[in-house]
């Protein structure tokens, strides 16, 4: 059963991954100007949450694996998404219809480590 748990969370992960970077093609293309959640002060919690959701999923979808840090053990899942979002922030500044900013990369990083600990937390009230 423990097999088939982790290949949902492969799979929740991978469409969510592709759904986030479906909306990522779309802004870079210009197409969410008139969408008015994509602008502040509402980009702001898109960011905490979507990327929180995509940490929760990533962090399950490894397996819940641990790496370490300059000895201090960091989830694997977690750290690849915010090292995604950076990359993804770092893109922005370089496209003619998207803005940089890092107010929009502190709450997706806050969103990434908000929902990690939601789902550490969740994971022991259930005896996980």
């Amino acid at each position: 059963m423990k097999l088939l748990s982790k290949k949902f969370w492969i799979v929740a992960s991978v469409l969510y991954f592709l759904s986030i970077f479906s909306i990522m093609l779309i802004a870079d293309m210009g197409k969410l100007v008139n969408f008015p959640l994509a602008h502040p002060p509402y980009d702001k919690l898109g960011h905490f949450i979507l990327y929180g959701i995509a940490s929760f999923l990533c962090h399950r979808a490894t397996g819940k694996k641990m790496m370490r840090l300059f000895n201090y053990p960091i989830p694997f899942g977690p750290a690849i998404f915010t090292v995604f979002t950076a990359a993804e922030e770092t893109l922005q500044a370089i496209l003619p219809n998207r803005t940089a900013s890092i107010e929009d990369f502190l709450f997706s990083f806050a969103g990434i480590a908000v929902f990690y600990w939601v789902g550490e937390v969740w994971d022991r009230k259930k005896g996980n």
